[in-house]
Formats: C-alpha cells, sequence, structure tokens
C-alpha cells in the first residue's frame, strides 16, 4: 500500500474546483454573486463557445481595494464572515473564499479590473495557471470586470465531458434568469459573442423578470401568496392549474435571495395541486422564503444549492394551505372578474404557451389503400378472439391454442412508429393545423429552437418567429389529434430539446421519431372498448414487427395450452 503524503497546493486546488465549478455555468453562478454582494446595480455577463473559451462579468458596485485583491484569489479569504459564529448568520450569497482560488486554478487565463468609489485610479491584475502575473494601476469605471479565459484547459477529463455549446449555454441562461428573478432590483444582461440572450430592467418587483421568462397567458394566470410564521416569512406566486407542466423545470425556490433545491418545500408545493393537475405533471411557480439565518444551513453543499432548515414541517405545512388557498381564490376570482398581475413584493424561470379555446387538425388516413396488400396482411393475421382488457393496461385475447396478453401503451407506440417512419420515408410526415398556435419560449428555449430548426422542420414541424419570445406553429408531425393543443406542442418541444442531438443521421432520426411515436399513442390507464382493442390489434398485425415496441420492450406475452396445463396440474 503506497504511503500517505501531503498533496501539493495546484492538486488541492483542482479537487476543490472540481466541487465547487462543475461547469462554465457554475463559474457564471459564483461570479455573478460576488456582483450581487458588492451591491451592483448592473451586471452584464459574456460568454463565447458557451463559456468554455470565454467568461466576462462586469459589474457597477463597490470594486475592490488594490491591497485586497490579490487576497481575493487565495484559498479561504473573504470579506464576507469573520469567524466560525458567523456561518450560523450568513447574509450574503458567498461566504467561503474559495470560487475566484477555484477558478483561477482551472483557467488559462483570469483578468480582473476594478475600482472602489472615490479612488483616482482602477488596479488590474491578471492571473495565468492560478499564479499572479501582473499587477497595475489602470483607468476603468467604479465596479469590477473579471474575464475568465479558456476554463478547464488543464482539466482535460472535466473539459471532454462538458455538452457542445449550445447546451452549456442553455444551462449559463437558466442560471442568469433565476438569479434576475429574486434580484430584480439589478439590471441583468447576458451576450452570447454579439447576440443578446437574456435582458432585465431594475424594477420594484419581479413582474418584469416573471413575463419575460413566462409569457403573458402564464404570468396573468398566476396567484400570489404571502404567510409568515415565527422567524419566517413566504412570498411567492403560483400558476393555475392549466400552466402545469411536463418537467418541473419551472419551479423557483430562493431562500434568503438565495436558489436552492429543496425536496420539501418543492415537495409541499405538489402537494397543493394533488388533485388540481395530473400526478406526472409539475405547477409552475416562484417562491422567496425570507428567515432568520440562524434557522437555515447553507453550508451543507459544496455549491450552496441545498440547505437544511429548522421550522421545516411547519413552514411546508404552511406553504402547502397558503398555495391550496390562493388556487381556490384565483379559481373564483377569474369566474367573475378580469385576471389581475400577480404582483408580490418578495424581500428580502423556457416558457409558457398562450393557449387557444379550441383546435382542429385536418384529417389523417392511414392504412393500406391497395386491395391486394389488404389480403396478403388478412391472410398473415393470426386469428384472435379479444376477451377483455385488465388493469387498464393490458388486452387479454385467445390465440390458437394459448391466452395472449398484450400491452395496450407498446403495441399503439409501435404502430404509430411506423406509421410515422413510413410517412417520414415519403415525405409525408407534416400535418397542418387549421389554425396556427402560438408559444411563449424562455430565453434558453430560444437557444434550443435556433440549434433545433433543421431538425423541427424535417420531421414534420413549421415554425415562424412570431414577434419578441414568441414562436407560431403551423405545422406538426402527423400524430392525429394527439398534437392539436398548445400544451402538447410545447412538451413535444421540451422532450426533444432534452435528447441533446439534433444531426440528421438515421440513428438520430429514429430516436426522435420513437418520442413522437411514445407521445402520441394510447397510454396505460386509458379503459378502452372492444372496437378500440381489435382495431388496435387488427393494426398491430399489419406492423413489420409486431413483437416488440420501437424501445425493444414486448408488445404481447403468449402462455400456450401446455403451461395452461402444468399451471393447472393437468399435466
Amino acid at each position: 500500500m503506497a504511503r500517505i503524503k501531503h498533496l501539493d497546493e495546484d492538486t488541492i486546488n483542482k479537487i476543490a474546483a472540481g466541487e465547487v465549478i462543475e461547469r462554465p455555468a457554475s463559474a457564471v453562478k459564483e461570479l455573478v454573486e460576488n456582483s450581487v454582494d458588492a451591491g451592483a446595480r448592473r451586471i452584464i455577463v459574456e460568454v463565447n463557445d458557451g463559456g468554455k473559451s470565454l467568461i466576462r462579468v462586469t459589474d457597477d458596485g463597490c470594486g475592490i481595494e488594490p491591497d485586497d485583491l490579490p487576497l481575493a484569489f487565495m484559498k479561504h479569504a473573504t470579506s464576507k464572515i469573520r469567524n466560525a459564529r458567523d456561518l450560523e448568520r450568513i447574509k450574503t450569497l458567498g461566504f467561503r473564499g474559495e470560487a475566484l482560488a477555484s477558478i483561477a486554478s482551472v483557467s488559462r487565463c483570469v483578468e480582473v479590473r476594478t475600482k472602489t468609489p472615490g479612488s483616482l485610479s482602477g488596479t488590474y491584475m491578471r492571473m495565468e495557471s492560478g499564479k499572479i502575473a501582473e499587477i497595475k494601476d489602470v483607468g476603468c469605471a467604479v465596479g469590477t470586470t473579471i474575464t475568465v479565459w479558456d476554463l478547464f484547459y488543464n482539466v482535460p477529463a472535466r473539459r471532454k465531458h462538458l455538452k457542445g455549446r449550445e447546451a452549456e449555454l442553455v444551462h449559463i441562461t437558466n442560471t442568469i434568469t433565476e438569479m434576475a428573478i429574486i434580484n430584480y432590483t439589478i439590471a441583468f444582461e447576458l451576450f452570447s459573442g454579439s447576440r443578446t440572450i437574456f435582458k432585465s430592467t431594475r424594477a420594484s418587483c419581479w413582474d418584469d423578470v416573471l413575463l419575460r421568462i413566462f409569457g403573458l397567458k402564464t404570468f396573468k394566470s398566476m396567484a400570489p401568496l404571502q404567510i409568515e410564521g415565527r422567524g419566517w416569512r413566504l412570498t411567492g406566486t403560483a400558476g393555475d392549474p392549466f400552466s402545469a407542466r411536463s418537467s418541473p423545470d419551472r419551479i423557483f425556490i430562493f431562500v434568503n435571495g438565495r436558489a436552492v433545491s429543496s425536496r420539501a418545500l418543492a415537495g409541499a408545493l405538489r402537494d397543493a395541486y394533488r388533485n388540481v393537475i395530473p400526478q406526472a405533471k409539475s405547477p409552475v411557480a416562484v417562491l422567496s422564503l425570507v428567515i432568520d439565518p440562524e434557522l437555515v444551513d447553507v453550508n451543507v453543499h459544496p455549491a450552496k444549492r441545498e440547505i437544511r432548515l429548522l421550522r421545516e414541517d411547519e413552514v411546508c405545512s404552511a406553504l402547502s394551505q397558503a398555495v391550496a388557498q390562493a388556487l381556490v381564490a384565483r379559481a373564483q376570482g377569474s369566474q367573475a372578474a378580469p385576471e389581475q398581475s400577480p404582483h408580490v413584493s418578495p424581500h428580502p424561470s423556457r416558457a409558457m404557451i398562450t393557449s387557444k379555446p379550441e383546435q382542429v387538425t385536418l384529417p389523417l388516413h392511414f392504412g393500406l389503400d391497395d386491395a391486394v396488400e389488404e389480403t396478403a396482411a388478412e391472410m398473415r393475421r393470426p386469428r384472435v378472439k379479444i376477451l377483455g382488457q385488465i388493469l387498464d393496461l393490458y388486452i387479454v385475447a385467445e390465440g390458437e391454442k394459448c391466452l395472449m396478453l398484450i400491452d395496450q401503451h407498446a403495441a399503439a407506440e409501435r404502430i404509430r412508429f411506423e406509421q410515422l417512419q413510413e410517412r417520414y420515408i415519403n415525405r409525408k410526415i407534416r400535418q397542418e393545423l387549421a389554425v396556427p398556435i402560438t408559444i411563449d419560449l424562455s430565453p434558453s428555449e430560444q437557444i434550443l429552437m435556433e440549434s433545433w430548426k433543421e431538425t423541427l422542420s424535417d420531421i414534420g414541424f413549421e415554425i415562424v418567429p412570431f414577434g419578441g419570445n414568441t414562436i407560431s406553429v403551423r405545422s406538426v408531425p402527423a400524430l392525429g389529434k394527439r398534437l392539436e393543443s398548445a400544451e402538447a406542442i410545447h412538451d413535444i418541444l421540451s422532450d426533444l430539446f432534452a435528447v441533446g442531438k439534433v444531426g440528421q443521421d438515421s440513428t438520430n432520426r429514429d430516436e426522435i421519431l420513437r418520442l413522437l411515436a411514445c407521445k402520441g399513442s394510447i397510454k396505460s390507464g386509458k379503459e378502452l372498448g372492444m372496437a378500440e382493442m381489435q382495431r388496435l390489434l387488427e393494426e398491430l398485425y399489419e406492423c413489420q414487427n409486431p413483437l416488440t415496441c420501437p424501445h425493444g420492450r414486448p408488445v404481447a406475452v403468449t402462455i400456450d395450452q401446455s403451461h395452461l396445463e402444468r399451471l393447472f396440474a393437468r399435466r
């Protein structure tokens, strides 16, 4: 066994950086948090190549004193706490004094320009590979600009596992929009090269930022809430049941101005929606908890994303009740009065849908028109007698000397997948909508939309800009009535964006068609009539591969006569 020895400083810094700086968005978050703590009123973030080659954060905060600048990049040097007792009453976003040192240790070069109010000149410092290379006086505006070049250049394993440029830019955009919600008194701007990705203005409440992120329809549907208890106060806004999403990416939770992931608070929020939205859906909500610093521990996670709360049960119970009451009041109020702004001033995030009351798709005609092919299909179709349905999922049928159990969702998936494949090959996959649907996109979804534009068109979407962050959807993939609502289209787009691949190769195309087939198929839990089950099996036996779904799961299980006889001890 090797002998134990002290690690060198460079190795220690890289290990620490790996815990704090996971990707470019992590570096952006740490730098922007420092700007917020510095009292900035305007923060500008510039990135190139998804933050991998360049990150620059500029603020108009208090700046850094010349003598303190070298200390700022030393590990565990900070102006925000003085001793261990201060950890029990943290009031700033940063406090450990390790972010700047970690960033510098995994970057080729870090440049700082900073000036404090009243100073005649500013200070410039350049660090290379974590070491100070130059420091001098310069002319600059009050505040601080930090530029990071070539993040993870000396950690090839970490750099290799970063996502593509657009994917990393999405993470950065989500970070900035999240911080802009709670720090609404600060103006934020995010640029990728020369392109403006996100921009917010200083305001007295978070309405402007929420409008930019959620879109007008969802914003107007949100109900304000406000509750307080011993040593804590919670304010927020919650969307109505019709704004629920297929993913939880629009639940924003803040504790003392810090964005956090809290299973307890998110669970309490969902409890309030338990009987009003489908179980697979997630609500849209923004929650801001202001609590006595002594009742919260923020020093439990390297990225400070997770926290521990005292009186957690009390807060969660009150939250569930407040959201439920807000939803009831909103529902009652919407029947008698026009919708009001969900403005609540909370002290101290991608898109929602502009839905239409009704949507009609143009008719589709599936199946074989050629009489000879129909006859051939009939000849190779086995004789099956449908007996019924169990568990609202499996079709029970009697085959030729066997009992059959058919998974209705898997069967429908296989049918839809092969129909989509055929339509794709014959360039008939596009299905025009009788009335175009408008959808509001979040800043991160706008980025993804640009990179997916060709692929979406290839699989049947026709999408055009509609002004601002709104798009108009004129055509969709041929899934029949499964894509006749704005919510369904938005869910499909979100799922496609999550695939993370936008190539035109056949493997990627089949993956996309599998996803579309799954979304457009009969679901488990749906009760079917005898005619529907008969039609499903007839279409299944016309498939080229009726034995498995597109994901490889079996469609049907058969129990032959001999097996049944063994089960009943007849042989």
